[in-house]
């Protein structure tokens, strides 16, 4: 059965723990996992990049993989990878910082918004979070964590 793959990281690094310190998260990015087992998610260093799977050491680690249809999956996929080469929003994550989330940049992404993008694009706002996708820059990995699609599809817990 096809499915959509879902992993939520975090690492000891200096920009992992400020992440999470600023957003009150246990993740500090999330991103969408292939059949071939590479990793396509927005990264401050290259922007949507598809990366082998041993690209990061996390600390803590959840991998869900939520059921679909074989035409939702490749669908989702085909996009992800047209979004390779979109650059990475910096001015949202400022807004992180400070509590300015009108910070944001048309046409970049987060982690949590590229994602959060996607799973509404195939399974609609019912599913996933009640947020519209054009508001998605408001969604950290915490909040797109809490979205009931996930619940009973993890497959991998570390940490």
């Amino acid at each position: 059965m096809a499915c959509i793959r879902v992993r939520f990281v975090a690492d000891s690094s200096f920009i992992g723990r400020a992440i999470r310190y600023v957003t009150g998260s246990l993740f500090q990015h999330v991103e969408f996992g292939t059949p071939e087992g590479t990793w396509i998610g927005a990264h401050s260093d290259g922007g949507i990049r598809e990366r082998p799977a041993t690209y990061c050491v996390p600390t803590r680690e959840y991998v869900y993989e939520v059921p679909c249809t074989d035409a939702r999956q490749a669908t989702l996929l085909t996009w992800a990878r047209s979004q390779i080469g979109v650059k990475y929003n910096l001015l949202d994550i400022a807004g992180l910082l400070f509590k300015a989330r009108f910070l944001t940049s048309p046409n970049r992404f987060i982690c949590s918004q590229f994602c959060t993008d996607g799973l509404l694009m195939v399974f609609g706002a019912k599913r996933v979070l009640n947020v519209l996708s054009g508001y998605a820059y408001l969604v950290t990995p915490e909040t797109l964590h809490l979205s009931p699609i996930f619940v009973g599809n993890l497959v991998k817990r570390k940490g």
